[in-house]
């Protein structure tokens, strides 16, 4: 009897710390800014599946940005956006995740971000926390337009400026 409550013990153990394949949602909040003030604007297609380890951290999938969605409020500023994004050759971003290491709620996204035709590892941290039978990862990192070889927008003779800030709201669902 004590051998057959081990080997379920060593079993349920195994399995609670196999990787598991998530459905992922979200947004992600761009902050940007100019001599003359700062705005935001916000884009909720973020999408895709991963499957995570939580007792290694390493992670695999993909999760994309249709980035003809970004919404600051101003029809003229999102036009521009999506002229500086190139959506007719470049219509989505993703990001291959690679680990997500976790402390506590504190939490590390490390992964390879497609943008613009340009790939570049990014490190996202924030915090993760357990919501029903959810996780909810709320990170961001800060980047330039250049990293991505991209113009920075302008208006007559008013540039954005370097760096941009981007925050990422991300649920994780069991699949």
């Amino acid at each position: 009897m004590n051998r057959l409550i081990a080997v379920l013990t060593w079993v349920l153990l195994a399995y609670a710390q196999a990787p598991q394949q998530y459905h992922l949602e979200g947004k992600v909040v761009y902050s940007a800014s100019y001599a003359l003030g700062r705005w935001q604007g916000t884009n909720t297609s973020l999408a895709g599946t991963a499957t995570w380890n939580p007792s290694t951290g390493e992670m695999d999938g993909k999760v994309c940005l249709d980035l003809t969605r970004f919404d600051s409020g101003n029809p003229l500023r999102d036009a521009d956006g999506r002229g500086v994004f190139k959506v007719n050759q470049y219509p989505q971003s993703c990001l291959t995740p690679s680990k997500l290491t976790v402390q506590g709620e504190n939490a590390v996204l490390v992964g390879t971000l497609d943008l613009h035709g340009v790939t570049r590892e990014i490190s996202a941290s924030g915090t993760l926390v357990k919501d029903g039978p959810a996780y909810v990862f709320k990170g961001g990192f800060s980047t330039k337009f250049s990293q991505w070889n991209m113009q920075r927008p302008s208006l007559i003779f008013v540039t954005v400026d370097d760096p941009v800030d981007v925050q990422v709201e991300l649920r994780a669902t069991l699949r």
